[in-house]
């Protein structure tokens, strides 16, 4: 063998140790994801001459795994009852400030209703 080839033999330990934490301290710099949950989509119940109270928006779009959060800001107390049963909110109802969440797992469309009021109508879509 050669001279240059002997201390490139002689250097490759070495290379290989570089190369090795350019690996290990790349991975460990490399950007996280947020692991944080999604800002719940915001429902405000208020209060409606017309209907005894009403949904504010009527009608939300979000996507699959997130939340919708309902806060009750009418002194009348009302519920958040879906039309096919798979959520609700107490049904003495809330009032004054408090909140119901509920997360939504599956696409589709969730139409829901005060249980007290039911005149009153809301829809979560999902996709």
């Amino acid at each position: 063998m050669n001279h240059a080839m002997l201390r490139l033999l002689r250097r490759l330990p070495t290379v290989a140790a570089a190369l090795l934490a350019v690996g290990v301290f790349g991975a460990c710099s490399a950007p996280k994801t947020s692991s944080a949950p999604a800002v719940p989509t915001k429902v405000t119940i208020v209060s409606d001459a017309a209907t005894i109270g009403a949904f504010t928006p009527p009608s939300v779009t979000i996507s699959a795994g997130h939340t919708v959060e309902w806060t009750f800001q009418d002194a009348n107390p009302h519920t958040v009852t879906a039309d096919d049963g798979s959520f609700t909110s107490p049904k003495t109802g809330l009032a004054s400030g408090k909140t119901y969440s509920h997360t939504f797992g599956q696409a589709g469309t969730y139409n829901y209703h005060c249980f007290i009021h039911p005149q009153m109508l809301g829809t979560v879509v999902v996709q």
